[in-house]
C-alpha cells in the first residue's frame, strides 16, 4: 500500500497487500471461498474506508493511492470473481516483501482484527500489518477500515497504542491522576470517557467506560463477524454505502475533532490524534511508555513524509483508491560462478561443481528457470534461462559448469562483466516472466567491487529489479577487511551475503568447506523462493573422523512436518560411510535402512527417504559407521515438508538484523549490533522457545586456528532492549563490544508445537563491523521499563516495588547500584530531578527478578517514583517507567496531616512536627499506631534500665577488686622485707632479675589471678629437688602424674608431642645438658639477697643451696610433661604422697603450675647411660614470664626432714584439699 509522499501531488512507492498463499492453494481456495470470493471485493471497501479514516486523522497530508494485491499462481489468468478483471503478473512482489498480510487464521489476541508487527523502537516504520480473512467477509468494512487506518499508522510511523488494556500491569485500564482521582488511561479530550463507576478502576479487569459500535472493548471486536453466508448480497450493498458515508465523513473533519485514534478506533466520533495540547503524558500507556511521553503528532511530525514541507497540511485533496491484482510467478534464477585460476587449488572446483548439481537437480522447485553464467576477465553464458520441469533438464542445467576452471589469473576477475551478462539473460527472458534473483559464487581474498563499481553495479541491480544473493567462496584472508562493498550491494537489492572459510590440508580440502557451501546456497534459494517452499531443514550436525566408530545424534520432527522426509550423509569419499546407518522411531521401532539408501556419487550423497506414514512426530535417534580420517568428518542432514493437510498452520521461522546493510559502526555505541528472530505457527507466535545465535568472526587467530563462536540468547521478554512487547513471538537481544571484523550469524530455534519438539535454523549472512570500540567501558545499563508498585492490604502502608534487573553493559552482566527518585510531579522524574530514596538493595545479574518493600509515610497523596541504574564506570541507563503511589489514609477521627515532602526512606516514626503543617504527628495516628509508638518508648526505657544496673554492678566489681590488690602489695612487701638477697643478678640466659618494684607493679592478686593449689604448689620444700608437688623420692612422672595429665606412655618415653616448646636456655645452645657438661655456677647467676622473687610461702632458696652433680639424679627416667595444647589438666585425688595440681587459666604456652614448658625431645639427643631429661623450671608468679634459672636444693637428697616440716607439709596438703 502506497502514501502520499510529495508536496506537489500524490505518489507512492506502491507497497504491496498480499492474500496469503496457501498450501495446496487451489484445493484450500475452493474450501475457504467456494462460490462466494466475491466477498473479497470488500477488500477494496475496507482499504477506501481505511483511506479516508488516514486522510482526515493526519490532517489531509495523507492517504492510499494505489494498491498491489498479490494472489496465489494457482488461480490462473481469470480469477474466480469476474469484478477482479484480468490478473496480471508480478514483477517482483511476494508474501514476504507485503506490507499488508492477508491470513486465514486468526490471531489468539487480536482475533481476525488488523495489528501490526513491530520490533524496532519509536518512530520507525514495522515489519508488516496482518489482517484475517474473516474480517473481509464480514459485515463490518466501515469498522475494520478504522482498525486499518490505526494499524498501518502503527506500521508506517511508529506510533502505538494510546489505551490501556484489560487485565496489563504494565498499561492498566485506569491510573491515579495527581490529584488523587481515578482517570481513564486513554488520551482522548472526550468528556464522556471516564472511570468505570460500575465496577472497581483498581481492577485490572475493570474496563473503560465508553460505548463502541459494533463492541464492548476500545479495539472494536466486531460483533457480527459470523454473519452466515445467505446474508452475502445484502450485506455488500450495505457496506458499499457505509463505507461511501465514512469517505464523506473522513473529509474536512481534522479541525477539532475528537482523539485520539490510537486509543479509541472503534468510536465513529474520534477522528483524531492526540497532539501536544490533549495529550496525557502521565498516562501509563504503551505509547508514552515507547516514545518517552511524546505525542503521536510529535512523532509524525518527524517522520520524512511530513519534513521539508513535504505533504502540507490541508494542501492536498483525498484521491481515489487503485487497487490493482496481480498473479504470483515463478522465480528466476542466474548462478553467476567465478572462474578464475583461485579456483583451481585443492578441491575448490571440485565441490563448486558438486554443489551446483545438488542445488539444481535436487533443491531448486519445479517450474522455477535457471541460467549459468561464469566469468573470469569476461563472462560466457554456459546455460541459458530454463524452466525445470524433469529430471533430465535438471541433470543438464546442473552439469553445465566446465570440468575445469580458466587459467585468468584472479586479479583480472570483471565482476561487473559477469552482472551485466547475468541481467542480460534475465531481460531476453522477457518481461511476463517472475522476478529477478542472481546468486553469485566469488572467490575472497581482495575486494572484488571498489566505491565506483559498487555504486555501478547498484544502480544497474536497482533499475532491473533484480535481488543479489552473493557467496564469497573460498574465504582465504586471514584476516579480512570489513566494510562497504559487495556486502552492501547485496543488502540494497535486498539479498545477502554468506561466506565459505577456506579450509584444506595440502592437497585435500576438508568436507565442512564442501557442506558449508551446500548449505549457503540451500540459504539463498530459500531466499529466493520464500521459506515455505523449500524443505524445512529440522538437523545438522558434523561428526569428526577419527573418534569414534559408532557416530550418534537425534532430531525432531514436529505434527506439522513428515512429507518427503530425508535423512542424508554427506562424505568425502564413499569408503568413509560404513555400512550401519539405523534409525530409532520415537516409538522404539529399530528402522534398518540398507535397502533404502541411495547413493549420488556425484554429490557425495547418500539419501535415505521416509514415508509418510514412517515419519511419525517426536524425538529421532540415529547412528551411523563413521570410517573418515581424523582430518575430514560426515555431515548429516534431515528435512522434511509439511504434511499436506487442510487448514494445518505450519511452524514458520525467520531472522533479521538490526542494520538492513549488515554495517556495523563499533564506535557508535547508540545503535549497537540487535538480532531478532520470530517463530510462528500461522500467525500465532509460540512462547517459551529457546533461542540462540552464534556469532562467529571469520578469518584466523594469530596461531592460525579459527575464532571460537560467540553464543547469544535471545527473549521475548518486552523489556524494549531491543525486545518491543512480551510473547509476540519475536526473539531479540543486543551483541555489544564486537571488534571491526566480518562475522557470520546463524539463529537455532527449539521450541514446542501441540507437545511435541521442533528445530529450526536460521542463517543471517555476514555482518560487518567496522571502526573502533571505544577504550574504556562506556556501554550503559539497560532501561528498566517493568517497574511495578503495589500497596500491600492489611500491611499499615507497605508498598511493594517489583522490577527486573538490568545488567551493567545493556543487559549483560550485573550493575553497581540504582538511583531511586520520588517526586509529586512525574515532569521532575523526567527531567532528572526529584527526592532520592536511599535504602535501596543492590543490583542482581540481568535478567533477575529484584523486589523491595517499604512503609509509605504518606497517606492519601499521588507520589510518582522511577529509578535508573549505574554501573562500576559511572554509565548510566535510561530513566525507567515512571510508577504512581497512592496508600489511602487509614480510618482515623483526626484528620491526616497533608504532606509536603516526597516519601523518605522507611524510618521509626516520632513526635515531630511537619513543614508547615502545625501538628503534632501522633495526634493524626490511630489506635494500632499509638500502640506501636509507645510499645517502642517502653522498650527503650527499659533498655536503658537494664544498661544502668549493669554498669553499677560492674564499678561495684571494679572497687572490690581494687581493694584486694592493695591488700595484696602490702602482703607482699611485707613477705619480702625479711629476705636479704642483695643487688640483681644476671641470669645464665643473659636476663636481668626484675627488680622489687617492678615485680610489685606486676604481681597479680591471687583473687584475681592464682587459685590456691597454683600458689600452694610452687611453695618451696627442702626435701624436694623441684618445685613438683611431691613428697618423695620417686619420678616426678610416676603414673599417677600421667594420670592427672590425661595421658599415658611407655617408660621413658614422652606424653605428647612437644614441638612447640624448643629447650632455650643460653648455657646449652642447641642441645640438651648432657654429663659432660656443666651448669653455671650458681653464685654467677642468682641475684645476692634482697633482690629475689618473694612468694606467699617460704621464698627461693638461698643461693648457697647447689645444684646435684650426678647426671642420673639430674633427670628424670620418665621423660618430661607434654605441650599443654596436647592434654587435658585434670587433678587427681589427694594422697599422702602426692599433693593435687590444678592449672586453671593457665596460658597454653606454659605447662601445669611448677613445671615450665619443656623443651621439644629428640631421641638422638639421649645420653647412652641416660634416658633423663632437664629438671622442671617453677613458674613466675605472672602469666607471661621468661624462663627462669632451675634452682638448686642441696638438701634434697640428705636425710629425711623433721615431723614439722611433714606436719606442715600435710597442712598444705589439706588446704590444697580444700
Amino acid at each position: 500500500m502506497g502514501l502520499d509522499s510529495s508536496g506537489t501531488g500524490p505518489s507512492c512507492a506502491s507497497p504491496t497487500g498480499c492474500l496469503e498463499p496457501f498450501p495446496n492453494t487451489s484445493c484450500s481456495i475452493k474450501l475457504l471461498l467456494g462460490t462466494h470470493f466475491c466477498r473479497f471485493m470488500r477488500l477494496f471497501r475496507t482499504v477506501r474506508a481505511a483511506s479516508a479514516v488516514l486522510f482526515a486523522a493526519t490532517r489531509g497530508r495523507a492517504s492510499f493511492r494505489d494498491v498491489t494485491v498479490l494472489v496465489p499462481s494457482s488461480w490462473g489468468p481469470s480469477p474466480p470473481c469476474p469484478a477482479l478483471g484480468t490478473l496480471g503478473n508480478a514483477a517482483g512482489e511476494s508474501w514476504e516483501a507485503a506490507d499488508l498480510r492477508v491470513s486465514k487464521g486468526r490471531h489468539p489476541q487480536h482475533g481476525a482484527r488488523p495489528w501490526t508487527l513491530h520490533s524496532r523502537g519509536c518512530g520507525h516504520r514495522g515489519d508488516y500489518v496482518s489482517l484475517g480473512h474473516s474480517s473481509l467477509t464480514a459485515n463490518a468494512s466501515a469498522l475494520a477500515g478504522r482498525q486499518l487506518a490505526r494499524a498501518w499508522l502503527e506500521y508506517r510511523y511508529g506510533v502505538f497504542d494510546e489505551a490501556g488494556a484489560q487485565g496489563s500491569a504494565a498499561h492498566p485500564p485506569h491510573y491515579r491522576a495527581p490529584d488523587g482521582a481515578w482517570k481513564p488511561n486513554v488520551c482522548t479530550n472526550l468528556p464522556a470517557v471516564t472511570a468505570n463507576p460500575a465496577c472497581d478502576p483498581a481492577n485490572l479487569t475493570c474496563p473503560l467506560a465508553v460505548g463502541l459500535r459494533g463492541g464492548a472493548g476500545p479495539e472494536g471486536e466486531e460483533a457480527d463477524a459470523g454473519q452466515e453466508e445467505n446474508e452475502a448480497t445484502e450485506a455488500v450493498k450495505e457496506e458499499a454505502t457505509e463505507a461511501e458515508e465514512e469517505a464523506e465523513r473522513g473529509e474536512g473533519r481534522w479541525g477539532g475533532g475528537a482523539a485520539s485514534l490510537m486509543g479509541l478506533p472503534g468510536l465513529p466520533q474520534v477522528t483524531q490524534l492526540c497532539d501536544e495540547g490533549s495529550h496525557a503524558r502521565e498516562a501509563p500507556t504503551r505509547h508514552n511508555l515507547l516514545c518517552g511521553g511524546r505525542s503521536v503528532w510529535e512523532v509524525l511530525r518527524a517522520s520524512p513524509d511530513f519534513q521539508n514541507n513535504r505533504n502540507v497540511e490541508g494542501a492536498l485533496a483525498e484521491s481515489g483508491v487503485v487497487l490493482r491484482y496481480v498473479r504470483a510467478q515463478p522465480p528466476r534464477i542466474v548462478l553467476l560462478v567465478d572462474d578464475t585460476d583461485v579456483m583451481n587449488v585443492q578441491k575448490r572446483w571440485e565441490f563448486v561443481r558438486k554443489a551446483v548439481r545438488k542445488v539444481v537437480t535436487y533443491d531448486v522447485p519445479d517450474g522455477h528457470s535457471v541460467g549459468l553464467v561464469v566469468f573470469d576477465s569476461a563472462a560466457a553464458t554456459k546455460y541459458p534461462l530454463t524452466r525445470l520441469t524433469d529430471g533430465a533438464t535438471r541433470e543438464k542445467v546442473g552439469s553445465s559448469l566446465p570440468r575445469n576452471p580458466s587459467q585468468e589469473p584472479r586479479h583480472k576477475r570483471c565482476l561487473l562483466c559477469g552482472l551485466r551478462e547475468a541481467l542480460r539473460m534475465l531481460r531476453q527472458d522477457g518481461p511476463g516472466g517472475g522476478a529477478g534473483h542472481v546468486v553469485l559464487v566469488t572467490a575472497g581474498g581482495g575486494e572484488p567491487l571498489d566505491a565506483a563499481r559498487a555504486d555501478e553495479a547498484s544502480r544497474a541491480l536497482t533499475a532491473a529489479g533484480v535481488v543479489l544473493h552473493a557467496i564469497v567462496y573460498p574465504l582465504t584472508e586471514k584476516y579480512p577487511t570489513p566494510g562497504a562493498g559487495l556486502e552492501t550491494v547485496a543488502a540494497l537489492s535486498g539479498g545477502r551475503t554468506y561466506i565459505v572459510p577456506d579450509q584444506g590440508i595440502g592437497a585435500d580440502s576438508k568436507l565442512s568447506m564442501y557442506y558449508n557451501l551446500l548449505d549457503s546456497l540451500y540459504t539463498a534459494l530459500a531466499g529466493v523462493t520464500g521459506p515455505s517452499v523449500l524443505p524445512v531443514k529440522v538437523h545438522a550436525a558434523e561428526h569428526p573422523g577419527g573418534r569414534v566408530a559408532v557416530s550418534q545424534g537425534t532430531f525432531a520432527l514436529d505434527p506439522h512436518l513428515g512429507a518427503d522426509t530425508v535423512f542424508a550423509i554427506f562424505y568425502y569419499h564413499v569408503t568413509h560411510v560404513g555400512n550401519l546407518i539405523h534409525l530409532v522411531s520415537p516409538q522404539g521401532q529399530v528402522i534398518d535402512t540398507a535397502n533404502m539408501q541411495k547413493e549420488d556419487a556425484n554429490i557425495n550423497m547418500i539419501t535415505v527417504r521416509l514415508a509418510e506414514a514412517q515419519a511419525t512426530a517426536g524425538q529421532w535417534h540415529y547412528k551411523v559407521e563413521n570410517r573418515a580420517d581424523s582430518h575430514q568428518a560426515l555431515y548429516v542432514q534431515v528435512t522434511s515438508r509439511p504434511r499436506a493437510r487442510t487448514g494445518a498452520p505450519h511452524v514458520a521461522v525467520r531472522a533479521w538484523t538490526s542494520h538492513p546493510l549488515s554495517l556495523v559502526n563499533a564506535s557508535d555505541i547508540s545503535r549497537p549490533l540487535a538480532l531478532f528472530a520470530e517463530a510462528r505457527v500461522g500467525v500465532a507466535p509460540i512462547e517459551g522457545a529457546k533461542v540462540t545465535a552464534t556469532v562467529t568472526r571469520l578469518g584466523s587467530t594469530d596461531n592460525g586456528t579459527l575464532h571460537d563462536p560467540h553464543k547469544v540468547a535471545l527473549y521475548d521478554d518486552g523489556l524494549t532492549g531491543p525486545d518491543m512487547a512480551r510473547a509476540d513471538g519475536v526473539y531479540s537481544r543486543y551483541v555489544p563490544g564486537l571488534a571491526a571484523a566480518k562475522y557470520s550469524v546463524r539463529v537455532d530455534v527449539e521450541g514446542e508445537v501441540e507437545g511435541e519438539l521442533f528445530t529450526r535454523h536460521v542463517r543471517l549472512g555476514v555482518v560487518d563491523v567496522v571502526g573502533v570500540l571505544p577504550a574504556l567501558d562506556v556501554i550503559p545499563p539497560s532501561r528498566v521499563v517493568d517497574l511495578r508498585a503495589s500497596v500491600l492490604a492489611g500491611s499499615g502502608g507497605r508498598v511493594a516495588f517489583s522490577w527486573t534487573a538490568p545488567g551493567g553493559d545493556l543487559d549483560y552482566g550485573v550493575a553497581d547500584r540504582y538511583v531511586v527518585m520520588a517526586s509529586r510531579d512525574p515532569a521532575q522524574l523526567r527531567e532528572g530531578s526529584g527526592r532520592l530514596l536511599e535504602g535501596w538493595p543492590a543490583p542482581l545479574p540481568a535478567p533477575a527478578l529484584q523486589q523491595h518493600t517499604l512503609l509509605w509515610p504518606d497517606f492519601g497523596v499521588v507520589h510518582y517514583v522511577a529509578l535508573y541504574a549505574v554501573d562500576e564506570q559511572g554509565n548510566t541507563g535510561a530513566l525507567s517507567n515512571v510508577v504512581s503511589v497512592f496508600v489511602p489514609a487509614p480510618p482515623s477521627t483526626t484528620p491526616a496531616p497533608p504532606p509536603s515532602q516526597p516519601p523518605a526512606p522507611p524510618v521509626n516514626t516520632s513526635a515531630v512536627r511537619e513543614g508547615g503543617a502545625g501538628e503534632p504527628v501522633l495526634e493524626a495516628l490511630d489506635t494500632r499506631q499509638l500502640a506501636v509508638v509507645f510499645g517502642c518508648v517502653g522498650g527503650f526505657v527499659a533498655l536503658v534500665a537494664l544498661v544502668a544496673c549493669y554498669c553499677l554492678a560492674a564499678h561495684r566489681r571494679q572497687r572490690r577488686s581494687a581493694q584486694a590488690k592493695k591488700a595484696h602489695e602490702a602482703y607482699a612487701v611485707a613477705a619480702a622485707a625479711p629476705a636479704k638477697l642483695g643487688p640483681p643478678q644476671d641470669f645464665p640466659d643473659g636476663g636481668k632479675a626484675p627488680a622489687k618494684d617492678a615485680l610489685g607493679k606486676d604481681y597479680m592478686s591471687p583473687v584475681e589471678s592464682w587459685s590456691a593449689s597454683q600458689l600452694l604448689s610452687s611453695r618451696h620444700d627442702p626435701k624436694r629437688g623441684s618445685l613438683s608437688a611431691r613428697s618423695d623420692d620417686a619420678s616426678d612422672h610416676s603414673a599417677s602424674t600421667k594420670k592427672s595429665y590425661g595421658d599415658s606412655s611407655a617408660a621413658n618415653d614422652f606424653y605428647a608431642d612437644t614441638s612447640a616448646y624448643p629447650y632455650r636456655h643460653d648455657a646449652f645452645l642447641g642441645h640438651y645438658p648432657g654429663p659432660a657438661d656443666q651448669y653455671p655456677v650458681p653464685s654467677d647467676h642468682y641475684p645476692p639477697p634482697g633482690h629475689a622473687y618473694p612468694t606467699p610461702t617460704d621464698g627461693y632458696p638461698a643461693p648457697s643451696e647447689g645444684y646435684p652433680t650426678t647426671p642420673t639424679d639430674l633427670y628424670p627416667s620418665e621423660g618430661f610433661p607434654a605441650a599443654a595444647e596436647a592434654r587435658p589438666y585434670v587433678s587427681s585425688p589427694p594422697s599422702e604422697s602426692f599433693l593435687s595440681v590444678s592449672c586453671e587459666m593457665l596460658p597454653p604456652s606454659h605447662g601445669p603450675p611448677a613445671y615450665a614448658a619443656y623443651p621439644s625431645y629428640d631421641a638422638s639427643l639421649r645420653s647412652s647411660t641416660s634416658s633423663k631429661v632437664p629438671p622442671p623450671i617453677p613458674p613466675k608468679p605472672k602469666l607471661v614470664y621468661t624462663p627462669e634459672p632451675y634452682i638448686y636444693d642441696a638438701h634434697a637428697h640428705d636425710a629425711p626432714a623433721p615431723a614439722s616440716l611433714l606436719a606442715a607439709e600435710k597442712r598444705v596438703r589439706n588446704v590444697t584439699m580444700v
